[in-house]
């Protein structure tokens, strides 16, 4: 009989683990919203698009701490997955050490004025440039460094140093940037800019006071990521609502689009993009069976679209995810919607505590096969099941005594315990970068629970450590 009871709690508790499990968010893609991703000022390209992809931010802003008018502008060298980004904006196209193409210009000015506040790293320099050109080769050139920290406006000259006398230019290009592309940049170095002008022409320098600016937007399924960021400089969208459902109002449509970083893609995920796989997440406390759902695919040509489970493990000595395993499927050619599953093999400790699920419409995993260009998947109704917990270890034996909510949460999370607590506790909070955001020490509890507010806390996983005399106690949450 004990044996019989014992089978009938353990079937109870391991279903409420399961059933209490993170569900896949806007999983029918019925919510969208508009999402601005950047600006540019008009007649420039910038560094947002690669600064984005791999940090979620723009580098180059609309800057309302003007020297006139309404705007200035601000690059910035930021450091992200591993990669310095520096910030810079060009009128034509940044090549190894020069800036190619440009716009038509005819005048042979004197030189550049205007109004600059900077703080460059030690050894680092941020530029100001003007390439003065005929037939596509150097006439002119004009450059304004600056070194160190300005706080205030200053006023900056520099001279055109003309290679050629007499001769007329056909083109200019522009670049003005955070960090050197001579030799390494140094994150942290930022140049605001505002007010500039040629001395000696009678063509006013494109956009100088800086007060037009494009936006860059698109709408975006709700809690995922696309590849809009990358292809809506070309004027792509390669992520779009469909009609064209399985099941309620829309589902997502997925195109092999352009891309500005001169790539032939389309995805989603609802991580973010990192260098060789999928980042980032739903926060889980089970490890998946299985992602189920439809889909419908058109390739170009010989295609194959995929689909995908990316299982991670804060690892807390790191800091760092590692990733624990990962389940990808092709999805073959389907004119009507179809069924679909990817199963996950994975089943041992640590157990994962970030899920990442992605779709492409391309075989983004191996380039030497064909994309075809125009390849459309539609992905509907998405489901995911979980394993029963694994159970046995001391770290888990502590969670199963505790529990934390509201989960997610935009205010505050409450830690409830079984007992009060009779000794000091020191609760610690961590990002999902291993940094500490939160501190407390508490004496002795007078009820079971501890708050924590996350009113302040930016969106994303967290991790939590109690300590108490000799007991710790474990988990994750997420603010929304």
């Amino acid at each position: 009989m004990k044996f019989l009871c014992l089978l009938f709690f353990t079937a109870i508790f391991l279903f409420q683990i399961n059933t209490q499990s993170q569900s896949i968010s806007n999983s029918g893609f019925e919510s969208w919203s508009n999402f601005l991703y950047f600006e540019n000022p008009e007649q420039y390209n910038s560094t947002n698009v690669l600064s984005y992809f791999a940090n979620g931010t723009a580098n180059v802003t609309k800057s309302t701490d003007a020297q006139s008018g309404n705007f200035a502008l601000k690059v910035e060298t930021i450091f992200a997955n591993d990669e310095v980004y520096e910030g810079g904006v060009v009128i034509g196209e940044i090549a190894e050490d020069f800036i190619n193409g440009g716009i038509p210009f005819d005048e042979r000015p004197d030189g550049i004025t205007g109004f600059a506040k900077y703080n460059v790293m030690d050894n680092d320099t941020a530029y100001v440039a003007v390439i003065f050109k005929k037939f596509g080769a150097p006439l002119g050139i004009c450059f304004a460094q600056f070194y160190g920290t300005q706080n205030d406006y200053v006023e900056f000259t520099a001279e055109v140093q003309w290679l050629f006398p007499i001769v007329s230019p056909d083109t200019i290009a522009v670049g003005i940037l955070s960090s050197t592309i001579f030799s390494d940049a140094i994150p942290g170095s930022t140049l605001t800019v505002d007010n500039i002008s040629f001395v000696g022409s009678t063509i006013p320098f494109p956009n100088g006071d800086f007060e037009e600016w494009e936006e860059f937007s698109s709408e975006e399924p709700d809690d995922w990521f696309t590849s809009n960021v990358i292809s809506l400089a070309i004027g792509e969208t390669a992520v779009t609502k469909s009609t064209n459902s399985y099941e309620g109002s829309f589902a997502a449509k997925i195109e092999t689009t352009q891309t500005l970083i001169e790539d032939t893609l389309g995805f989603i995920t609802n991580g973010m993009m990192g260098e060789d796989n999928p980042i980032g997440g739903m926060a889980v406390d089970s490890t998946p069976d299985k992602l189920s759902g439809y889909y419908k695919y058109i390739p170009v040509g010989p295609d194959t679209a995929i689909g995908g489970l990316f299982l991670y493990h804060h690892n807390e000595s790191t800091g760092m995810a590692d990733l624990l395993e990962e389940s990808i499927i092709k999805l073959p050619p389907a004119d009507e919607y179809t069924y679909f599953e990817v199963e996950v093999d994975y089943f041992s400790l640590p157990e994962p505590d970030t899920v990442n699920i992605a779709f492409a419409s391309s075989n983004l995993q191996d380039y030497e096969t064909y994309i075809g260009l125009g390849s459309e998947l539609y992905i509907d109704a998405l489901q995911i099941t979980y394993k029963p917990n694994l159970v046995g270890v001391d770290n888990h034996k502590k969670e199963i005594i505790h529990q934390v909510y509201p989960n997610p949460s935009s205010d505050k999370i409450y830690i409830g315990f079984q007992e009060i607590l009779k000794n000091d506790i020191t609760v610690r909070v961590m990002n999902a970068a291993g940094n500490l955001v939160y501190e407390n020490k508490i004496s002795p509890l007078a009820t079971k629970k501890i708050d924590v507010s996350v009113r302040n806390f930016s969106p994303g996983i967290y991790f939590y450590n109690i300590e108490s005399k000799n007991e710790s106690y474990k988990g994750k949450f997420i603010v929304k």
